[in-house]
Parts: structure tokens; sequence; C-alpha cells
């Protein structure tokens, strides 16, 4: 299906436009400049003006742009892309602020984008994506331009309404006893147990496609303010304990690791406010605590682990292509938000407590709102799910249910 471009990132301009009508062309080119001079923004672009305009006050900002320690450059052709459609730009000039050999870079990017194949969807997307990048976009805010502009979506654009992690027993009886008994999680129906408001693991017979011997390739973080009494608990019941409590003065989080009765490791663990985790800690304010049938014992959220040998490409995946939000980078592990207690923990498999594996004893499951969109937008647009099946393989074979909102 070809994209069509749309104009809309003209009403930006045109409303930092109607602000410099009225108060004058400089102030809004100050701030461009501070967020330049301050690292805010690599390099920034200047709303487009007439060629006649750009004369009349380059010296001024010239003069501003010295006094902030940046430089510019006058734009006279400024490419089409997926970001910033031609009818925005055509026939004006646009100033650039930038600083050392950023603009190198942009002359790069532009020289490429000359060169490549229009037709080429894919590497229209990409391009965009470079320049996105170039101006200090998130990757949130690159999909939105980019779903603004053309025909792409993100998974997640579909709104993911909850999420359950599928994990393989020999023996569910024993799974199905341990949760709902000993650590005495809200039971949902047979087989799925509630973690957070909208975060549940479910139990599952091993079968043909993960059979006993598999590995897990998973871990399940359980998240808690409880951890001393969680511990109290677990060592009551004698659970088996990887890793103990070892509180740490000023760290990100504290935890401990206990395993379940099909070998599962489950992280029992507390974030704190820390310079790796202050989104984090945003996103899960507020979450409900859920109620188990221990004590007054709560969680209020969960983390599925994942083990990956090329986590960029896992990174890329998440972002660009499912859409979810990067809320903790702790270096070798990447937590995204799926849903509004439910995360995702991309880990370096050479750092992490379980090692990459081509077969996996776990499947994620995400609920959708629009599922009759996702389904006609996936069916032309995502090469990696599969309508029949309602599944979606990603990188590095791991497998996603994709189910309608119940």
């Amino acid at each position: 299906m070809q994209r069509i471009f749309i104009p809309t990132l003209l009403l930006t301009f045109l409303f930092t436009a109607c602000s410099e009508q009225a108060s004058g062309h400089l102030p809004a080119f100050e701030v461009f400049c501070e967020m330049v001079a301050s690292d805010a923004k690599p390099l920034a672009l200047h709303y487009p003006m007439e060629a006649a305009e750009v004369e009349k006050y380059w010296e001024d900002f010239r003069q501003v742009a010295d006094q902030m320690g940046v430089q510019i450059y006058r734009e006279d052709s400024f490419p089409e892309t997926a970001l910033f459609p031609l009818e925005s730009t055509a026939g004006k000039s646009v100033v650039i602020i930038y600083k050392g050999d950023r603009l190198t870079q942009y002359e790069q990017w532009k020289s490429d984008l000359a060169a490549a194949d229009t037709n080429d969807l894919k590497a229209n997307e990409a391009q965009a994506r470079r320049l996105g990048r170039l101006l200090g976009y998130s990757p949130q805010g690159i999909n939105n331009l980019l779903m603004k502009n053309t025909d792409y979506r993100t998974f997640s654009s579909f709104g993911v309404t909850r999420q359950v992690t599928h994990l393989y027993y020999e023996k569910p009886e024993a799974a199905l006893a341990f949760y709902e008994q000993t650590l005495g999680l809200p039971r949902i129906g047979k087989t799925r147990f509630q973690i957070g408001a909208d975060a549940y693991i479910e139990i599952q017979p091993s079968d043909g496609d993960h059979p006993i011997d598999q590995p897990k390739s998973t871990a399940i973080a359980l998240l808690t303010v409880q951890l001393p009494e969680w511990y109290t608990h677990v060592q009551a019941e004698k659970i088996p304990v990887k890793y103990p409590y070892k509180p740490r003065e000023g760290g990100p989080h504290d935890g401990f690791v206990a395993i379940d009765p099909g070998g599962y490791l489950l992280e029992f663990e507390q974030f704190k406010q820390h310079p790796e985790n202050e989104l984090f800690m945003a996103a899960l304010h507020g979450a409900p605590r859920i109620q188990t049938g221990t004590q007054d014992l709560q969680f209020y959220g969960s983390i599925t682990w994942t083990y990956h040998k090329d986590l960029l490409a896992m990174q890329r995946f998440y972002e660009e292509v499912l859409g979810y939000r990067l809320v903790a980078d702790q270096g070798w592990t990447k937590i995204y938000q799926t849903s509004p207690t439910a995360f995702i923990g991309l880990v370096d498999e050479r750092r992490g407590m379980q090692d990459y594996s081509d077969e996996k004893a776990v499947e994620i499951e995400w609920g959708i709102r629009d599922m009759s969109n996702f389904t006609s937008y996936a069916e032309g647009s995502l090469k990696e799910y599969k309508s029949e099946d309602g599944m979606m393989t990603g990188p590095e074979q791991y497998h996603y249910r994709i189910r309608g909102a119940e």
C-alpha cells in the first residue's frame, strides 16, 4: 500500500509563525539557539521563511547565534521526508542551528536521502527516522510524526489493554497450587493469575511446541514495596531461593530471586528513586495494589524479562514496530512499558540470569482494544503477524499472541 504524505507539520510551522508575527522573529530563534547550545537538541530548524525575510534578519540571527555559542546555516532546498513534507518548505528557506559537526551529519543525511530509492517505503521510513534522531526526537515522537504523515502505525497505537505471560509446566497442577495457595495470587478463570491491574501470568501444560526440557529464557519480576515481608514468607514456605535478599542503600532497586515449581525464576523486586528509574517511577505511580491471599502482602505490577543476543535489534523492534516506551535504561537491560502495570525487560544474555536460546518456554500475550483495525493493517503492512493463528513473531524467535480486549 502506498503511503500518502500529508503536510500535518505545517500546522506547527503556522502556529510558530503566527506567534512570530505578533512578537518579532528573534524570540523563537533565541529559544531554538538555547536548545542547541544546551544540547537539548542536536540540531534545530527555525520555521520556514521567505528568502527575503531570511536576508533581512540574517545579521540579527547571526548575532544571536554568536552570543549563544552556536552556528547557523541557510538551507534553500530542504528535502521532502515523512517528517517534513515538501509542501511546508517549498520555495522557502530554513535556518539550521547547530554546533560542531552536526551540519556535516545533516549534509551526509541529505546526500544519502537524494541517492535513496523513493519507491522503497522502508528506506524512506529509515531516512525519516534518521532525520528525527538528528533533531533530537524520541522514538515515540518520530513514530507519532510518521503516523500523522503516512499510513504507518505502531502496534501499541491500537490500544494495548493487558499483558499475559504464558509459562509451561510438566505438572501444571503443582504450579496452579503454588501461585494460588503459596503466593496467594488472585486466580482469574482456570489458569490465569493477576499480578497487576492489567498484568497476568497463565499456567500452561507442556506440549509439542514447549516440551518439558525447553530452556526457560525468561524470568518474572513481581513488583512490590514489601520485600522484607515477602522474603519472610518465602522462607517460611520453604520456596527455593536462588539469590537472597540483600538490600543496598542508595541503589536503584532491591530484591531477591525465588524458583517456582517448574524452574522459572521469580524476582521479587522494588524499584527506588534513582537517575536510571525516574521515568519508571512516574509510570508506576498510582498503580493499584493487588491484594494476595497471603496475610496483607501485595503486588502492583510485573516485568517479564527476556534474554537476547542482539539487544539493539530488539530495541528497534520494540520501539519502531511495537511502539512501546522505554521507561528505564540500565545499560544491559531496557525496560519498556506495554500496558499501565505491565512491562517487558530486554536483557543482554551475557549479563542476565538466563542464557539466550532459540527455543523458549514462554510466550507473551497482548490484548488490544482495536483488534479489527489492527488485523486489517497487519495483513497488509506487518510481515511479523500471521492472522490465521493470531501470532506475531519478533526477532530471535520470541512469539507474541495478539488477542482482542476481554
